[in-house]
């Protein structure tokens, strides 16, 4: 569940990026903003089921 919870992330920095990218090649600014949007829900997506694991993992006992 954490590899998809790190590609949800990652597909999300990747949408930003190709936004970014084709907001400055192209005059198109919806285009720019919809794959903005779509890659900050992808990571912010990722990032809650990350979180949500962590908060279920088992804490290691100190001194091993």
């Amino acid at each position: 569940m954490l590899f998809i919870a790190k590609g949800f992330e990652a597909v999300g920095i990747a949408c930003v990026l190709l936004g970014l990218v084709q907001g400055i090649q192209t005059d198109d600014m919806w285009a720019e903003l919809y794959l903005s949007i779509a890659g900050i829900v992808l990571f912010l997506f990722g990032w809650g089921i990350e979180k949500a694991m962590a908060r279920r993992a088992p804490k290691g006992k100190e001194g091993g």
